[in-house]
């Protein structure tokens, strides 16, 4: 019995072992070793585009696709994550679609580049477009900021160039030249132009507008 349990231990270690790696190379999936289907706990090298299932750890390259969860840090032209991210993506375009609406499911860290983008996001986004399509705890920082719902603070470029837009519900601080708000729980707008549909102290002020 006791023969039969380690076993059945060892094979699952193997089988384990099997589905993932510490180190991926590739050029252009599917030329990569090992395949695309691996897990990544390591080191990635991207030369072109490469893919993998879940990943944790340094991801470097061109262009990558992670199709599952990514922990860790990617720095890449492109940086592109199916599941959740946790850590940080830096590259000209940041993609984290974790499809998950319920808070615990968000992703938590920083994008830093031209183009972010986050389903749900814990953190910082930072460049010209940034983007979280349903709800956003932390800070925007760019020349275009959108979310739907939004915890924190939206900022233009140099605190003032910068269009915001939260089509939800804003508990926080938006500043830049045109700031817009769904509802406005509890915050202010800071600049030219301050829209607040529903719960403001007035559809449009210029200079200041809030709700509480």
């Amino acid at each position: 019995m006791k023969k039969t349990v380690a076993a059945i231990c060892i094979s699952a270690a193997f089988a384990a072992f099997a589905d993932s790696t510490p180190v991926m190379v590739s050029l252009v999936t599917p030329v990569q070793a090992p395949s695309r289907d691996c897990d990544v706990g390591g080191l990635r090298l991207s030369l072109i585009y490469g893919e993998c299932g879940n990943f944790a750890g340094l991801d470097l390259g061109v262009a990558e696709y992670t199709r599952g969860e990514f922990t860790g840090l990617a720095i890449n032209g492109v940086n592109v994550t199916g599941g959740q991210m946790y850590g940080g993506q830096i590259g000209l375009v940041n993609w984290s679609n974790d499809a998950t609406v319920e808070w615990g499911g968000r992703s938590c860290g920083a994008q830093i580049g031209l183009v972010n983008y986050a389903e749900t996001l814990c953190g910082l986004q930072e460049g010209i477009v940034n983007v979280s399509g349903t709800a956003l705890a932390g800070s925007q920082g760019g020349l275009v900021n959108c979310a739907h719902d939004m915890y924190g603070l939206q900022c233009g470029a140099y605190l003032v160039f910068g269009i915001n837009i939260a089509g939800g519900n804003v508990r926080g601080c938006q500043i830049g030249l045109l700031n817009y708000a769904g509802r406005m729980d509890k915050g202010l707008q800071i600049g030219i132009v301050n829209i607040i549909s529903e719960n403001g102290w007035a559809p449009f002020l210029p200079i200041v507008n809030g709700g509480f």
